[in-house]
């Protein structure tokens, strides 16, 4: 299974300990944990600050003048590696992120997708957690295409839109949900419905564009959503 990889700056040092809980603390010599709610064991990491993170939070969203300064004012970063097999998985993921949130890190960068969310927006991007995979996933411009980029963690083929389709980031989100959470085949001719009458066909892409040694590359391939 492919790992995902997420990144929480942090205020305190790696030779300080973290704590998440009145019970779990992370410190240099955790090797892995387990968060209260979260049935995925991760994999820890410790690493020095890194200078001008903020500008990698800002690529990917707003971010205020008082989180840039935060971020950048950061001592240390927490990795935390795993897998996802279910959307359930997803799901506890996600509370997993909000505990570490709450417990202090200024944000989490998930290094799958190239997503970086300040802990203000994660917690309103996720919502409800309704869709547990929208933070999860980001998006690639083509030409007159949108990708999804991040799908790899989830073994699954990226998928692409038609930039002329409304709202096209949207839709691709709730058919990623749709394949994942309600288990649609991933592959050409399954149908995906994300509501209110919108039906899609799903068809292979039969080149990759991104280079094998890109970011972007998902060796799982690309499936475009063509309207019925």
């Amino acid at each position: 299974m492919p790992q995902f990889v997420l990144a929480f700056p942090l205020n305190v040092a790696c030779d300080e300990p973290f704590k998440v809980t009145d019970f779990v603390s992370i410190d240099k010599d955790t090797a892995n944990v387990i968060i209260p709610g979260c049935g995925v064991q991760f994999n820890v990491v410790c690493q020095a600050a890194a200078a001008g993170l903020s500008g990698l939070f800002a690529e990917n969203d707003t971010v205020t003048p008082e989180e840039s300064a935060a971020i950048d004012a950061h001592k240390s970063l927490l990795f935390l590696l795993g897998e996802v097999k279910s959307i359930d998985d997803v799901t506890q993921v996600d509370s997993a992120i909000l505990k570490i949130l709450a417990a202090g890190a200024l944000g989490v960068y998930m290094q799958q997708s190239g997503t970086a969310w300040t802990a203000a927006r994660f917690r309103e991007v996720l919502g409800d957690a309704e869709f547990p995979m929208d933070t999860w996933i980001n998006f690639v411009e083509g030409d007159n295409v949108v990708y999804t980029l991040g799908m790899a963690a989830f073994s699954l083929p990226d998928l692409c839109l038609a930039k002329s389709v409304e709202n096209a980031e949207s839709a691709l989100l709730l058919a990623a949900d749709a394949i994942y959470g309600d288990g649609i085949p991933a592959k050409s001719g399954s149908e995906v419905d994300i509501g209110e009458g919108e039906v899609y066909v799903l068809r292979a892409e039969a080149k990759n564009p991104f280079p094998k040694d890109s970011p972007e590359y998902n060796k799982q391939g690309i499936l475009r959503l063509t309207k019925k």
